[in-house]
């Protein structure tokens, strides 16, 4: 029997708590739909049960936190951030949270590499959401393809402000010869949340999708990053 995908704000932690081990806060069936955060409390009170923390208190620190931050993913990345009352909770309970982070973004990448990374889109769009979705300065990543559509790298090639990633087309281009990649996905974030692409963003992926052909490259598509939802600029037309 198939099991419903989880829902956006757990997918990043969800692959943790398939089986219940020694010393997690059990996670207890819930009849019926669930109200929108509680499995996130759930994974999240597993986690603070693994640090050490006793389970009613578990419990109680994970609805607290949940409340505060919105979703598991947001609580994660306010432990790597180190933002909020997360920074108030034991050192062993914030380097398992970070831990947890990190082996969950390896998971999607390992998932990623097995197939080809633009037929996975839900699993794409998940890691991409729990990655960059509450970055407060936008970041450029490229996501380097072989000629199988599998990915070779993941990597950042630009950091910056609020509202702007300095890209050097170049750069991206030179990496990509040095990885023996066919083709790469342009990827950057709004912090404003919206994934709407601007002017300059249009602008931008010409100015790579010129360099990449002069040596046989080919940008598969450009995606944009929102609070809530990753956009295609190539299903929109834009490419």
């Amino acid at each position: 029997m198939s099991r419903p995908p989880p829902r956006p704000g757990v997918a990043d932690g969800a692959a943790f708590f398939i089986a219940p081990q020694d010393g997690l806060v059990p996670l207890q069936p819930v009849a019926g739909p669930e109200p929108v955060g509680v499995d996130d409390q759930h994974c999240l009170a597993a986690l603070l049960g693994a640090a050490g923390m006793a389970g009613a208190t578990a419990k109680e620190q994970a609805v607290a936190l949940v409340a505060e931050y919105g979703t598991l993913s947001a609580v994660l990345l306010a432990a790597s951030l180190q933002e909020g009352s997360v920074r108030q909770q034991p050192e062993a309970v914030r380097v398992l949270l970070i831990l947890a982070r990190e082996s969950a973004f390896r998971l999607h990448r390992a998932r990623l590499m097995r197939g080809r990374v633009l037929c996975e889109r839900p699993a794409l769009n998940a890691y991409l959401l729990a990655l960059m979705a509450r970055e407060k300065t936008e970041q450029m990543r490229v996501l380097f393809l072989d000629a199988a559509n599998r990915l070779v790298a993941d990597e950042v090639m630009g950091r910056g402000t609020v509202d702007h990633a300095p890209v050097y087309p170049r750069e991206i281009v030179r990496r990509a010869l040095a990885l023996r990649a066919g083709s790469f996905v342009l990827v950057h974030n709004h912090p404003s949340g919206d994934a709407t692409p601007s002017a300059e963003d249009v602008s931008m992926t010409g100015q790579i999708m010129a360099a990449a052909r002069i040596v046989g490259l080919h940008v598969a598509d450009h995606l944009i990053v929102g609070k809530e939802r990753v956009l295609s600029m190539k299903e929109a037309g834009l490419l």
